[in-house]
C-alpha cells in the first residue's frame, strides 16, 4: 500500500528548464508554474533530499515569479493573478534569469566544489562549519 503523505519526487533540471522555458515563450502562466513549484518550495516536497542544488534554486524563481507588487503600497508583495498589480519581474528578468541560471548550471557540473565555495565566499560563508548555538552560548560562558 502506498504512503499517501509521502514526499513529492523532487523534479530534475531537465523538467525545472522546460517549465522556465515555457513561461519565458508565455506557453504557460506564472501563475500555473507557481502552483507546480508550491510542493517542493512550501509544501512536503521541500524535505525532500535535492541532489542538485540548482534544482532548489530553480524552483524557488519559479515559485517566485508571479510575485506583484502596488505601486501605492511600497514593499509589499503577493503571489498573484495577472492583472492583481504589477509584476516585480518582467518577461525579460524571467528570460535572462534563466540563461544565467543556465550558464550556473554549467559552473556546477564543471566544478561542484569550486562553485559551493564561490557561493558561499559571495554570501559571506566561512568554508568552516558554523558552532552550533549551544556551544557558541557555552564558549561565551568560559569567557
Amino acid at each position: 500500500m502506498s504512503d499517501l503523505k509521502a514526499t513529492p519526487i523532487p523534479p530534475g533540471r531537465v523538467e525545472v528548464a522546460a517549465r522556465w522555458q515555457a513561461l519565458s515563450e508565455g506557453e504557460v502562466t506564472r501563475e500555473a508554474v507557481h502552483a507546480w513549484a508550491v510542493p517542493w518550495v512550501e509544501g512536503e516536497g521541500a524535505l525532500a533530499d535535492f541532489e542538485d542544488p540548482l534544482v532548489v534554486t530553480a524552483l524557488q524563481y519559479l515559485h517566485g515569479f508571479d510575485l506583484c507588487q502596488n505601486p501605492g503600497r511600497p514593499g509589499v508583495v503577493w503571489h498573484a493573478t495577472s492583472g492583481e498589480g504589477d509584476w516585480c519581474h518582467s518577461l525579460n528578468d524571467i528570460t535572462n534569469g534563466l540563461t544565467r541560471w543556465q550558464e550556473s548550471c554549467a559552473l556546477y557540473d564543471a566544478d561542484p566544489q569550486g562553485w559551493i565555495q564561490t557561493v558561499r565566499e559571495r554570501q559571506g560563508c566561512s568554508s568552516r562549519p558554523r558552532k552550533r548555538s549551544a556551544d557558541h552560548h557555552q564558549d561565551a560562558e568560559a569567557r
